[in-house]
């Protein structure tokens, strides 16, 4: 780790398994994996890298990987700007940035463990208090024993739609909603905001624009 021209740069190496070349420009790619074989052994999503650079990159940063072949191991370079100290904010007339000025209460609710586990660890690392769901039936046990400022919700779950769900919720109190899909067609759009939602977000959803949507959607009126 190390400092210059303005900017902390740090490498990450390792002796591992490496990185073939025709692997390295899609490397950060959402749901890349690789190999099969390597992906079974040694499980994930391959949504981890992805997430990696587009939080670095939220901070103006750069995440770049090299590797000089299979089995020679690999490098990850993280290369941040330095900055200086912010000015004094006058007292009574504090600035949030743009972000809601409380955290909020969000109710995720994603059949897939492993992508549902990381959107809470991300939503968490934005100041949000996150309760998660897998299904419609335990989204509305939670729903009845606390309130919440936002529903995020996949339209796909096992025992019915986002749609029915956020219909349900709304019968008893206001709530914003933003759907995710991996239908994004006009009609998809229409359906979700008919149904309730305020935003519609096609999958594999890019993460940057996910944290834009859910400030703009929590700063908006309760309708």
């Amino acid at each position: 780790m190390n400092a210059r021209d303005g900017r902390l740069v740090v490498q990450i190496a390792d002796g591992g398994i490496g990185i073939d070349a025709d692997m390295l420009p899609r490397l950060f790619n959402a749901f890349e994996q690789g190999e099969r074989t390597v992906t079974r052994r040694y499980g994930g999503l391959g949504l981890g890298l992805s997430i990696s650079k587009a939080l670095i990159e939220m901070h103006q940063g750069t995440l770049t990987a090299a590797s000089e072949g299979k089995g020679r191991g690999a490098t990850f370079t993280i290369s941040l700007a330095t900055i200086s100290p912010p000015p004094a904010v006058p007292s009574g007339k504090a600035s949030h940035g743009g972000l809601p000025p409380e955290p909020s209460r969000i109710l995720l609710v994603e059949d897939h463990e492993d992508t549902r586990r990381i959107m809470c660890r991300l939503l968490r690392s934005w100041g949000h208090t996150v309760s998660s769901a897998w299904n419609i039936s335990s989204a509305l046990e939670l729903a009845e024993a606390e309130s919440f400022d936002l529903l995020i919700s996949d339209l796909g779950l096992p025992d019915g739609s986002g749609m029915d769900l956020i219909r349900q919720l709304r019968l008893k109190r206001s709530i914003k909603g933003i759907a995710l899909s991996g239908y994004g067609m006009e009609e998809d759009v229409a359906q979700t905001k008919a149904a309730g939602f305020l935003a519609h977000l096609t999958k594999p959803v890019d993460l940057q624009e996910l944290e834009v949507v859910v400030r703009q959607i929590l700063l908006r009126p309760v309708a």
